[in-house]
């Protein structure tokens, strides 16, 4: 009788446990889902009638949204800005997976003099603020003559310490076998390289794509510094002067702006949110 009862008490703790934990989640999920809600809530409204004094939780004209996102792209240079910042988010994304893949590939695999000192160093550059090395980095650029230009945008972002640590435990688990295999054919280092561990390294390189991504698109402190001129704005600047405390936008262009920019980054995550989980397990539990 007392095993019954004490099965019965812990099938009862594991529903209880299950129950909050499902709690738990949806109010998480709530907190962090509402705000996009109440954006879209506020751009598909009609004009003049603030949600404030009129609270609702669904939209209630998706012609208004869809002019006020009309007006928008094509009285401002929005779209130029949408450009730029691909174009930008792009280019760093090619970058980081190069640079990154080539160091990585040394580092996982081989060894060579003085290469614990450098990781190290490395990885101590994760633990400094970006913050301090923003003004040595703009005396950089602006000696260069980049100001203004992509590549002040792009350059200084593509050595990422980060996504050389992600492909670092990543590429310690390639089989060496296949690599002294493909030595013994004749096959030089670069076309090593190329053909073997990157192809094996999809999954990671996919995953530090999609980061990166994100990470770019939403980057603001580093592009209102090294390019102040407005026909280099991203799309994080724009959305700046929509912000600003003086710009006389209602708030519902306000929000529309803000929508038009964080769509791009929530597609990219939705479409690709597995493969960002599954390349950080990879990469966290191989090695």
């Amino acid at each position: 009788m007392s095993m019954v009862t004490e099965h019965t008490a812990h099938n009862a703790d594991q529903i209880i446990w299950r129950v909050l934990k499902w709690v738990l989640a949806l109010c998480i999920a709530v907190v962090a889902v509402f705000p996009i809600w109440w954006m879209i809530n506020v751009v598909f409204s009609e004009p003049g009638v603030p949600v404030s004094i009129n609270p609702r939780l669904y939209p209630t004209s998706l012609s208004s949204g869809l002019s006020k996102i009309h007006m928008i792209l094509t009285e401002t240079d929005y779209l130029r800005a949408y450009w730029i910042t691909i174009a930008y988010a792009l280019l760093t994304i090619l970058g980081v997976l190069f640079i990154g893949s080539m160091a990585a590939f040394e580092f996982a695999l081989f060894d060579f003099p003085g290469k614990r000192l450098i990781f190290g160093l490395v990885m101590l550059s994760l633990m400094v603020p970006s913050v301090v090395t923003i003004i040595p980095t703009y005396l950089l650029v602006a000696e260069m003559g980049w100001l203004n230009t992509m590549q002040g945008l792009v350059v200084p972002g593509i050595a990422s310490a980060f996504g050389l640590f992600m492909l670092i435990q990543f590429m310690r688990s390639l089989p060496m076998e296949m690599i002294e295999a493909a030595r013994l054919d004749g096959a030089s280092h670069f076309r090593i390289y190329w053909h073997i561990a990157l192809p094996l390294s999809k999954n990671a390189m996919v995953t530090l794509a999609i980061l990166t991504f994100m990470k770019t698109w939403g980057n603001f402190t580093w592009p209102l510094i090294v390019a102040p001129k407005p026909d280099v704005f991203t799309v994080g600047q724009v959305v700046g002067l929509f912000n600003a405390p003086f710009s006389h936008q209602t708030v519902d262009v306000v929000m529309t702006a803000n929508l038009l920019a964080a769509l791009p980054p929530l597609i990219f995550f939705l479409i690709f949110q597995r493969k960002i989980v599954e390349g950080i397990a990879m990469s966290g539990s191989k090695g």
